[in-house]
């Protein structure tokens, strides 16, 4: 069987923010030293994830935790109704009654389970019939309660096994159109990532796989910088924050991006702080802000949070036992969940961060300071870094102002009202970037 995959491995607006920190919640998992190895949420209130068995046995778990509130409460339970011969490889989230898992067979066959009760029980949709002896389904996806798709290993034309759904999978429409693949390449279980209608899911050849349309048409598949998303020498996972902005970690702890679409992808060298190659998560609703974790003595015991892209991290603080984190998940900068291992004595096994809270307008920014802020009109830039050039963007990281490497009052009377940033380019290729307010 493939490996369970647990390497949850442009120009934008940073700012300063409150010290961060994860409040432990309970996710009642049936057994002990389980932890979620996928957490899907929906919106500001509604959660789910499955559980891994943490203790070293590689027990074949079917268990679910679920939260319709926030994370205040969350409902723990077996998935009764999928069988024992069955693997889970991927979890969606619909609403606080509706999920699906999409399983790999130890025996038989794979398929996709739906819960419409809240996980009470679970029954199998039979038209994504992964039918062939080579099917291996491995990641399960729903845009909202009807719109979905279902995703397998390669079983003829060198292409994905995919399925579609417009009706909650109560019909699943065989779509020969999968992304592309190379003679023995493979997906892997749960590796992937989402961004509006992008769905781009990684392979066993460093390769992405990618869908602008919800999984109805693939694009050609790319290489990525990455040898393998899964493999025992490097594992990688790819988090996407629209179809051309995207990171892909290593396992490696190398930390590449892109801005084009996969066409090209750089490296971003870490400067500060520890970046935890194990589990990435861009936080929606932001411009570049990252949550990188783990939870072994491999990839590091930990998490940290990056507001400009991952070249510089800060420790996020854990007020529970367990400081690892296994999993991650937000759907904005109030709702961001971390996987950690769940004890039937002392509770845990999930944490949310407090909220992403700015606590000044972020004038000052590693030798950079801009006045005043708000502005009216001028932006008074005093920095001591060698200064190349100076960019103002707006909130979806547009130039909309360019100014030279001289620059120390910023006429910007002809912008509009709203909320910019200002990007200092240095002579040795970095960037210090800043948010400002223009009345």
């Amino acid at each position: 069987m493939k490996k369970k995959f647990t390497f949850l491995a442009a120009i934008a607006v940073a700012m300063q923010v409150s010290a961060q920190s994860w409040t432990p919640q309970t996710t009642n998992f049936p057994n002990a030293s389980t932890y979620p190895l996928v957490i899907d949420a929906k919106g500001e209130s509604v959660a789910w994830g499955y559980g891994a068995d943490g203790s070293g046995n590689d027990v074949e778990y079917r268990v679910f935790t679920k939260t319709s509130d926030g994370g205040t409460t969350w409902v723990g339970g077996q998935m009764s109704g999928v069988p024992a011969s069955q693997s889970i490889s991927d979890l969606a989230a619909g609403d606080a009654n509706n999920a699906w898992v999409i399983t790999n067979p130890l025996s038989g066959s794979g398929g996709v389970y739906k819960t419409t009760n809240g996980g009470t029980s679970w029954t199998k949709q039979t038209t994504a019939t992964f039918s062939s002896s080579l099917s291996f389904p491995d990641i399960i996806y729903f845009w909202d309660l009807n719109t979905g798709v279902a995703i397998g290993d390669p079983v003829a034309n060198n292409r994905l096994e995919v399925y579609n759904t417009t009706d909650g999978g109560v019909t699943w429409v065989s779509n020969p159109s999968g992304g592309s693949s190379n003679p023995g390449e493979a997906a892997y279980v749960h590796n992937k990532s989402v961004a509006g209608n992008t769905i781009w899911c990684g392979s066993s050849s460093g390769r992405i796989y990618r869908s602008n349309d919800k999984g109805l048409t693939w694009l050609p598949t790319i290489q990525s910088p990455l040898s393998d998303f899964g493999g025992a020498g490097e594992s990688g996972e790819i988090v996407l924050k629209d179809a051309n902005t995207a990171w892909v970690a290593s396992s490696l702890g190398i930390l590449y991006t892109t801005t084009d679409g996969g066409a090209n992808f750089v490296d971003v060298p870490t400067v500060t702080g520890t970046f935890y190659p194990a589990s990435l998560l861009y936080v929606p609703g932001t411009a570049r802000t990252l949550i990188s974790g783990g939870a072994s003595s491999t990839t590091g015991r930990g998490s940290s949070i990056s507001y400009d892209g991952g070249a510089n991290w800060t420790e996020i603080t854990n007020n529970g036992v367990d400081t690892g984190i296994t999993a991650l998940e937000a759907t904005s900068p109030t709702a961001i969940y971390g996987g950690s291992f769940f004890s039937t004595t002392t509770g845990g096994g999930m944490n949310k961060l407090t909220a992403l809270l700015a606590t000044s307008e972020a004038t000052v920014k590693k030798g950079l300071t801009i006045s005043p802020n708000p502005t009216y009109g001028d932006l008074n830039i005093a920095t001591v870094l060698n200064v190349k050039s100076v960019e103002i963007l707006d909130m979806n990281g547009r130039i909309v102002k360019t100014f030279g490497a001289d620059a120390k009052k910023l006429n910007l009377s002809s912008l509009q009202a709203g909320v910019y940033a200002v990007k200092v380019n240095t002579a040795d290729g970095r960037s210090q970037i800043t948010k400002f307010i223009k009345k």
